[in-house]
């Protein structure tokens, strides 16, 4: 298990009927965070959880077999003044690895600065994928972590993740 996450209060909302993804004919949920302002698809399969801690909002997703985790924050409080590549910094200390090469990166009009690397948490060595992008006034920091044989295994699932995050549509103010 990477972490010891329960499921608790849903914060993303599924907006549509699940969606055959091209990852192995995976069945995968539209998930719409209006106070993250994004949108993405993610198995239908993995659990969802919520943490609300002092610097950060997070939505996390865990895949059955509990080899991958996806974290969605939105930074908040002090932390909210971060630059995406601060926050990518202070993410790769956690893993206790020195800070890899971060490149720009766009999936769907939205610029992120993206790293990758291997470190260990809680004893395991793990893969993570992270990325931080400046979005509608806040910080966005997307994270996936993943044993090194369930990232390597699951590379194209990954990938279909990543491409399927979206701004959230802007809704139009209504004249009066």
């Amino acid at each position: 298990m990477l972490a010891g996450l329960v499921v608790g209060p849903l914060a993303a909302q599924s907006s549509a009927p699940p969606v055959v993804g091209a990852s192995a004919g995976m069945s995968f949920e539209r998930v719409v965070l209006p106070k993250y302002e994004l949108e993405y698809q993610v198995p239908s399969t993995w659990k969802i959880t919520q943490h609300n801690l002092d610097s950060t909002l997070i939505t996390a997703y865990v895949s059955p077999d509990q080899n991958m985790v996806l974290y969605i924050g939105k930074l908040r409080g002090g932390a909210d003044d971060l630059t995406p590549g601060q926050a990518l910094y202070q993410l790769t200390e956690q893993f206790g690895v020195p800070v890899n090469k971060q490149y720009a990166t766009a999936y769907n009009g939205l610029n992120f600065l993206e790293t990758t690397g291997t470190g260990q948490m809680d004893g395991r060595i793990l893969r993570y994928d992270a990325l931080a992008a400046h979005h509608r006034g806040h910080v966005v920091l997307i994270y996936l972590l993943a044993t090194p044989d369930a990232f390597l295994t699951h590379e194209p699932l990954i990938q279909e993740i990543l491409h399927s995050l979206a701004p959230f549509p802007e809704l139009k103010k209504r004249r009066r």
